[in-house]
């Protein structure tokens, strides 16, 4: 009796201990479901089911070819782009930056300039979520995390009206996917707490709790923090993680980064507390997405966003993003994994360009990679590419009056078969001026001319050499060398002409300044537009914008992506001249050119130019047109492009003169492969006049200084 007395007052603690354990167990169950039915709906992958249903089982999948690339359907369709970068946007007075897309007039001005497609970059939600709260996109919306658009952009409705009247307009809308990573956003919350097929999402491993002594501290659950390259060694070693990269961020630290990140203890739906790495190629907070995962769940996300935008919003393009990036696998005896240009990424390109093209849209790739891998990457891929082949090359010579590796570089295409109609010839983007010269750079010996001989690798460091010393801090305080390995330059195309050609001070530049500027400006919308392909011109060109200054988006800086100076505020229609902001606080980029409407009623300004050649381009098809010969020629600052043009509209020749003098230029079609029977007068198409005649199988053309030409001439056949 005395030991059941002595046990009696024990068991009501024990009890009330035990309910408290099951209590404790029952509330974080409720409260991790409540967390779970928050985040699922909002989740990416989620979306991507949802979007599935509207096209599973039915005809509309069927519609269309898309095994093959359409370079020329997608040129024919819209071969003049603008990209207007959202971010520095400065919309009309109460109006958000997709109203402001959607306003006719905006529409009626890109109809007469001759533009025909919109390219807006990401427009939907960006950056990630703490519990409830979402948290500003780091990455100018290159951190996805849903599907829907983002709230400080605009509507989805909004976004539907812009479609239509863009249509009505005979134009069209372009967006981006974001294949290579997110932010942390729901599906990124969601795969941290082992929920469904989330985990296999992203290249991240769960990291048995044994281990947990090698990842850094990591303050709460919505943090993350670099793993050291001595601990993802070592987490290799264990089998955990294929290995390192190299980081291709911005951030003056990178070097030094394994590319994997921690996360914090995490209690998953099933109760275990977790700790995960992951990879990112790029930022800390863009997780990679896992293109070959069993659940297949990071595929299943992308092309549920394809199918959205295509299907759902009705845009007609879209851009993938850093694709080379796609595959990640061990190396055996090395700790550095294979995660470039691997097989997986051309298959995972492959595999969205069909998709895209099965739905009715075409794609376009950032490509940056040699010729060979190229060639790997088109074959059955995106419909086009970015011309990373001549874009530094095009530019450079308004620096140093040699263009011989411009003329190069088009040589090299036309012996490699890869079509120029197939290439996005753009000006500036949201990116810096990229010197990064890769297909230059893994050529080998390149014959310049007058016994000249040079690597590919040599004439890149040649080239970067005067980028460095030619156009950036010291000579220009405005412009900002890019990356560690200094191979760009954070500025827009005009801040870059400025000290190319003796302006010290473009922000107080004289109208005799400006007008040379302009002509630079001019002379390379001719280098880009005057060939077959797309040509891309952004919002900051046409206004002439110069670059903001750096302690004006310090804090968007302080991690050394220096690209915030170059997308300054834009007023493109000067519909709100009272603003001095963009729509996220970006100052407003001081215009040489002026708005739109002011530049339309001055014959000479850079649109009306601009406006006059397009339609010259657009008249005689040089568009759709082949690229036949690049010849070689004496004069250094000349390159001569010679093109066919379509159903046999005979021969189109575009002539650009980087010298500061006039010149001019002779071109032997009799020595021309696939070029014969060339004569009569030629036709200058931008000024619509009667040129220089054909003198046997010769044609001099006439340049002026820092000036280009396009001429027709007619074949006998």
């Amino acid at each position: 009796m005395s030991k059941i007395i002595m046990r009696q007052p024990l068991r009501g603690p024990i009890l009330i201990v035990g309910l408290c354990a099951v209590l404790a167990g029952y509330q974080a169950a409720v409260a991790q479901d409540g967390e779970v039915q928050f985040l699922e709906p909002r989740s990416m992958l989620f979306q991507a089911g949802e979007q599935a249903k509207t096209i599973s089982g039915t005809g509309e999948q069927w519609r269309h070819q898309y095994g093959d690339p359409q370079p020329q359907e997608a040129v024919k369709a819209a071969s003049v782009w603008l990209l207007n970068y959202p971010f520095s946007v400065i919309p009309a007075p109460g109006k958000s930056v997709i109203g402001t897309w959607a306003d006719p007039k905006f529409w009626d001005t890109l109809r007469d300039i001759g533009i025909d497609l919109l390219h807006t970059d990401p427009v939907e939600r960006g950056g990630g979520i703490k519990g409830r709260e979402f948290t500003p996109s780091i990455d100018g919306l290159f951190d996805r995390i849903s599907y829907e658009i983002a709230p400080e952009l605009g509507s989805e409705q909004e976004f539907r009206e812009m479609v239509r009247v863009a249509t009505e307009r005979g134009g069209s809308v372009g967006g981006d996917l974001v294949p290579l990573h997110t932010g942390l956003g729901p599906d990124f919350r969601l795969a941290q707490r082992a929920y469904k097929d989330y985990p296999g999402v992203y290249t991240m491993v769960e990291i048995r709790q044994e281990d947990w002594g090698l990842l850094p501290s990591v303050k709460d659950e919505f943090s993350t923090a670099l793993v050291s390259k001595e601990a993802a060694a070592q987490l290799t070693n264990k089998g955990y993680i294929p290995g390192l990269i190299n980081s291709a961020d911005a951030h003056p630290d990178a070097k030094t980064w394994s590319g994997w990140s921690a996360t914090a203890e995490v209690t998953g739906v099933d109760g275990k507390r977790r700790r995960w790495v992951y990879l990112h190629v790029f930022k800390p907070a863009q997780p990679v997405i896992n293109w070959l995962d069993p659940s297949y769940a990071g595929r299943r996300v992308i092309i549920g966003d394809a199918t959205r935008n295509i299907h759902d919003l009705g845009n007609r393009v879209l851009r993938l993003d850093a694709v080379p990036f796609l595959g990640i696998e061990p190396v055996r005896g090395n700790l550095l994994t294979r995660y470039f240009m691997h097989p997986l990424a051309i298959m995972g390109t492959n595999d969205m360009a069909f998709m895209i093209r099965k739905l009715g849209g075409f794609s376009f790739e950032e490509l940056n990679v040699p010729f060979e891998q190229v060639k790997e990457f088109i074959r059955n891929g995106p419909d086009l590419t970015y011309d990373f082949f001549t874009r530094a090359e095009t530019i450079h010579p308004i620096l140093v009056r040699d263009a011989r590796p411009m003329r190069s570089q088009h040589q090299e295409l036309l012996r490699q078969g890869i079509k120029h109609g197939a290439l996005i010839h753009d000006l500036q983007n949201h990116d810096e001026i990229t010197y990064q010269l890769i297909p230059l750079g893994a050529r080998g010996e390149i014959q310049l001319g007058n016994n000249e001989k040079v690597t590919g690798a040599e004439l890149k460091e040649r080239i970067l050499n005067e980028m460095r010393s030619g156009v950036d801090a010291d000579v220009a305080p405005y412009n900002k060398l890019y990356r560690p390995e200094k191979d760009g330059i954070a500025t827009t195309f005009a801040g870059f002409i400025a000290p190319a050609l003796g302006i010290k001070d473009p922000f107080h530049a004289t109208p005799d300044q400006v007008a040379m500027i302009q002509r630079g400006h001019i002379l390379l919308v001719m280098a880009n537009a005057m060939q077959p392909g797309v040509f891309g011109v952004s919002s900051w060109d046409l206004v002439g914008a110069l670059p903001i200054p750096e302690q004006a988006v310090a804090d968007r800086t302080a991690d050394g992506d220096f690209r915030w100076v170059n997308r300054g505020g834009v007023d493109l229609l000067g519909v709100n001249p009272q603003a001095d902001k963009s729509v996220i606080g970006l100052p407003k980029a001081q215009a040489l050119y002026g708005p739109l409407p002011e530049q339309l009623g001055n014959p000479a300004s850079f649109a009306s130019q601009l406006k006059k050649i397009l339609a010259a381009r657009k008249k005689f098809r040089i568009a759709e047109s082949e690229m036949a010969a690049v010849p070689d020629l004496d004069d250094r600052a000349i390159v001569v492009l010679v093109m066919k043009l379509p159903d046999n509209g005979g021969v189109a020749v575009t002539a650009l003169n980087y010298g500061r003098e006039p010149s001019s230029a002779t071109v032997d079609f009799a020595k021309l492969q696939g070029i014969s029977g060339i004569q009569g007068q030629a036709h200058d198409i931008v000024s619509d006049q009667d040129a220089e005649s054909v003198s046997g199988s010769q044609l001099t053309i006439q340049l002026d200084a820092l000036a280009g030409r396009t001429v027709v001439l007619q074949q006998n056949r």
